[in-house]
């Protein structure tokens, strides 16, 4: 408060928000460590749960190996067989990595716990968006190790661009926060629904089969192919692994935009449900 004697009117607000902002930030980053050090402290049962990448990319391997035989072609709508076999550990690896964070949102809920922890000194939404992201990130960690051995047993060295591995981190981070606002939304359905796992298993099924976790987009017959491109779902998976396997500047422009207002729309969804709930447990009374 010393240091703002002197200052303007304008300037002491803008101090002020600078602070409360900073402390803010420090808040949730703190969170996001507790988050980490806990998923650390269960490495083993996250390492265990991350061989089930293992199976599912050998088997999408030898399915694709056979197609590429049967085809007599080495190239398949600008992939190799290498190249396939990256792009699967790629999308296999974000696909994998979600934490069910639908079931307990859903289970918050239910519990009436929810109007507990809307009393605490930070907001719900950020408090559980960081831990998420801890969770996931160490899910997403330990899956990529693994896929990257599995894929350099399987296909040897990839041909990744710096270009690719320099925005594959800020891409694959929006696309996270993608998924985690559309789920956040999908367990906030709770306050409506008796059962919202119903929604969390058509959306989860939805991102795999049109989020280009089987195979990439190119592969999909027109008109699907187009309409899959279109639909949000390609934002979390395909978009990612796309740019790490085959980086283009010009579809990362594209990719960009549509991860901004694919996050910019569920962010609006997300928030007209969280304040509807929230006015709902106030008229309850919790």
């Amino acid at each position: 408060m010393q240091t703002e004697i002197g200052m303007a009117p304008g300037a002491r607000i803008v101090a002020r928000l600078a602070r409360r902002a900073r402390l803010s930030t420090l808040k949730y980053l703190a969170i996001l460590r507790v988050s980490i050090l806990n998923n650390l402290a269960y490495i083993i049962e996250v390492f265990f749960r991350a061989l089930l990448l293992v199976v599912l990319v050998f088997v999408l391997t030898q399915l694709w190996k056979t197609t590429f035989t049967l085809r007599r072609t080495h190239v398949l709508s600008g992939f190799s067989i290498a190249d396939m076999i990256w792009y699967l550990v790629a999308a296999e690896a974000i696909a994998l990595s979600l934490p069910a964070l639908t079931r307990r949102i859903d289970q918050e809920v239910r519990s009436g716990q929810l109007a507990y922890l809307l009393g605490r000194p930070a907001s719900y939404v950020l408090y559980n968006y960081a831990h998420y992201l801890g969770e996931r990130l160490v899910r997403l960690l330990m899956n990529a190790l693994i896929g990257a051995l599995l894929a350099l047993i399987m296909a040897g060295v990839p041909h990744f661009t710096w270009q690719g591995l320099l925005v594959w981190p800020l891409v694959a981070l929006i696309a996270l926060s993608i998924d985690f606002v559309m789920h956040f939304s999908i367990g906030l359905l709770a306050f409506w629904s008796e059962e919202t796992q119903s929604f969390s298993l058509i959306f989860s099924r939805l991102t795999l089969v049109l989020g280009g976790v089987l195979a990439p987009l190119e592969i999909f017959p027109q008109p699907l192919r187009s309409i899959a491109q279109a639909l949000p779902f390609s934002a979390i998976l395909y978009g990612p692994s796309r740019t790490l396997v085959h980086f283009e500047a010009a579809r990362l422009g594209t990719l960009l935009i549509q991860q901004g207002l694919t996050l910019l729309v569920g962010t609006m969804i997300m928030l007209t449900i969280y304040y509807a709930a929230v006015r709902r447990v106030n008229i309850n009374g919790g």
